[in-house]
């Protein structure tokens, strides 16, 4: 076999030869070179430095001649083209591959924790930033107040997007002057010294990590059901005004989600005022809402009566001034769409609502609570919106330091001739800085006595903590609302701003007296979290519901009339009342205290209910609906006063009763209770 030969078969091997063919092929090139250096042998004689043993590089072992090729002449022997060599060469490149692949996969740079550092100025790329100015110091007598809050670069910085703060990979860069990524400037503050920043950051976008969902971990007030009075035993009902629209907006979200709600996440009161009801406009502007009332059959009893009492708020001939804190949540908790992304573009919708001359601050939270925007006229609406859309989430939920902050920020920039209002947006999931919810209560309290209110927005579900956000919205005479989807945010912010945002009347306060010769029972649907006792009506000290601009309020009786029939309760043996007195033709009478804004000293409205109260067509249409929301609220919560009345009962009534849907919000209520009753089966 010549060389030509040799190298032909080399070439086309495509497999590894199996072990007979590879000693053949060995056994052929030997042969061959040794008949060749045999022919050299005789042609010339041996040169010792020639024959001298060399190097021949750092595959020498692998020849097979132990000398120069005499004739120095390129031929196959002196290429790499054995099986064996490309396998031993093959395998060296694999190893090298996989062993830095390895370096690769098992190399993490170490994020450290910044350095400490005190911050007061928060830029986020905007034009003209201003500088911030020293906040006076406070002395808050609580235990809440005095504890030394966290960092405030802490929040600052989980904060930033993550196209603001960059890559951070080692200490060099957190050291480095400015930390031009972040945007951040420093100015020591002797007081605000030795704090660390509490966590790590992270460059990667947390919307990607579900984990930061605490799946079935919401939480609400626990709560039963009103239960029926005898008139004879306790005449005289009293309770808070609510203008919540909370616990609807939860529970179409989970009947969205193909199951049914949370029996306590179904505040009846909160469902039916989800729904804005055409009742008529006070007659004269020096009583700040109308009363209306309409008695008509209960659906699911006829021999029971529903009395509704409605009021309605005056509408604002101009809006007034505004001085907003946006108190923003950005915790780990808010990393879902359904969170932060939400709340961002919802608070971008309120901005379209204000007017130039109103200011805004943003304030956000998490492990430690800082400043993002510095109270800046809406005027400046590119700036307001550039910081917004800037957040993101990351760290604990450091909820009491937040707001502490917000009112400082609002007191910074209080205007008397303006509503001063805190708006907090958050999945109420408080984790750092409460050991005392009282107090944190208190401390709200003491803020709205100075005329600065704080709203609620809850956002989210999963570790959603409802109740929380109810106390807090109460305390701080503000609207606690849930925003579920863009469209709900819609709703909140721009179509009902104006009765959301502003308030005609304070501590609103309903109490009926129920006549015991016409009526041996009753009870009050919903406002079981907000009932008072008798003496707490004429109390002024007592705090109670708010009403806006444009509000309407609807609260719902069921009575038993007299002799009817229908009682659920015995009456006493020994204890009778003859009906045909002076006033049997009444079944109640009503009596609202109330509050102007700016005044401490409440006002009284009343009027009887009496047996032949007359309803026009619409207020009939209106009340009928209100039942039809209030009896699919009963059928979620505790049925045991509808009897036989189903979700088609409440379909068809709603149906029915729909009237002018404007922005479909009622056509959307059939929808839901076809829903549950879906939820319902199975």
């Amino acid at each position: 076999m010549n060389e030509n030969e040799l190298k032909k078969l080399l070439d086309n091997s495509e497999q590894s030869p199996n072990p007979q063919a590879k000693q053949e092929a060995i056994r052929t090139a030997v042969n061959a070179f040794e008949a060749m250096h045999a022919q050299q042998k005789i042609a010339e004689p041996i040169d010792d430095k020639k024959t001298e043993k060399k190097s021949q590089g750092l595959f020498s072992w692998l020849r097979l001649t132990s000398s120069s090729n005499k004739m120095n002449r390129r031929t196959p022997m002196n290429k790499p083209r054995f099986p064996q060599q490309r396998w031993f060469l093959g395998g060296v490149a694999t190893a090298s591959l996989a062993f830095f692949g390895l370096m690769l996969a098992t190399y993490h740079p170490a994020f450290k924790t910044p350095t400490p550092m005190d911050m007061d100025t928060y830029e986020l790329n905007l034009p003209e930033p201003a500088k911030k100015p020293s906040l006076p110091e406070r002395e808050i007598q609580t235990e809440f107040d005095s504890a030394a809050a966290p960092p405030a670069e802490s929040a600052m910085l989980d904060a930033l997007s993550k196209d603001k703060r960059g890559q951070l990979p080692d200490a060099e860069l957190m050291s480095t002057p400015g930390l031009a990524r972040a945007k951040i400037t420093t100015e020591k503050r002797a007081q605000q010294t030795g704090f660390m920043a509490e966590r790590k950051l992270m460059a990667d976008d947390a919307y990607t990590h579900p984990s930061f969902q605490a799946e079935g971990k919401d939480r609400f007030e626990n709560f039963e059901t009103n239960p029926i009075k005898l008139t004879s035993e306790e005449p005289v009902s009293t309770f808070s005004i609510d203008v919540d629209t909370a616990s609807y907006s939860f529970v179409r979200r989970q009947l969205k989600q193909g199951v049914l709600p949370q029996k306590d996440a179904v505040r009846l009161e909160e469902m039916v005022n989800y729904f804005d009801y055409h009742y008529p406009l006070p007659d004269a502007r020096n009583e700040p809402f109308s009363r209306n009332i309409t008695v008509i059959d209960a659906p699911w009893n006829d021999k029971k009566k529903l009395i509704h009492i409605g009021i309605k708020g005056y509408e604002l001939k101009e809006q007034p001034k505004s001085n907003l804190v946006f108190l923003l949540d950005v915790s780990g908790s808010m990393a879902s769409p359904d969170k932060l992304p939400l709340v961002k573009q919802s608070m971008n919708l309120l901005l379209s609502k204000l007017r130039p001359d109103d200011t805004v601050a943003i304030a956000v939270y998490a492990g430690a609570a800082g400043t993002v925007l510095e109270p800046t006229p809406v005027s400046d609406k590119q700036k307001i919106i550039s910081a917004i859309n800037a957040l993101q989430p990351g760290g604990g939920t450091a909820g009491a330091q937040g707001i502490k902050l917000a009112y400082q920020l609002a007191e910074t920039s209080f205007k008397k001739d303006a509503v001063n209002r805190i708006i907090l947006a958050t999945d109420g999931d408080f984790n750092v800085g409460i050991s005392n919810t009282e107090e944190l209560k208190g401390f709200i309290e003491r803020k709205r006595e100075k005329g600065i209110y704080l709203s609620v927005l809850g956002f989210g579900s999963g570790n959603y903590h409802d109740k929380l956000m109810q106390d807090l919205a109460q305390n701080g005479n503000g609207v606690a609302a849930y925003i579920d989807t863009l469209s709900e945010a819609q709703k909140v912010l721009v179509n009902e701003a104006t009765s959301n945002l502003f308030p005609i009347a304070k501590d609103v306060k309903i109490q009926v007296e129920f006549n015991p010769a016409s009526v041996s029972e009753y009870r009050l649907l919903g406002y079981e979290t907000r009932t008072l006792k008798r003496e707490d009506f004429n109390n002024d000290a007592v705090d109670a519901g708010e009403i806006g601009a444009g509000h309407t309020v609807t609260a719902i009786y069921e009575i038993t009339p007299k002799g009817s029939g229908a009682e659920l309760v015995d009456g006493s043996r020994y204890t009778k009342t003859e009906a045909g007195s002076e006033k049997g033709d009444e079944y109640a009478f009503l009596k609202i205290r109330y509050k102007l804004p700016k005044e401490n000293k409440s006002k009284l409205l009343s009027s009887p209910i009496s047996k032949h109260t007359k309803a026009d067509a619409t207020a009939l249409r209106e009340a009928n609906f209100a039942t039809a929301v209030a009896g699919f609220a009963q059928l979620l919560k505790d049925a045991k006063y509808t009897g036989e009345w189903t979700y088609q009962d409440a379909i068809a009534l709603a149906q029915e009763h729909k009237g002018n849907d404007e922005y479909g919000y009622r056509t959307e209520l059939v929808q839901l209770i076809r829903m549950a009753s879906i939820a319902q089966e199975m």
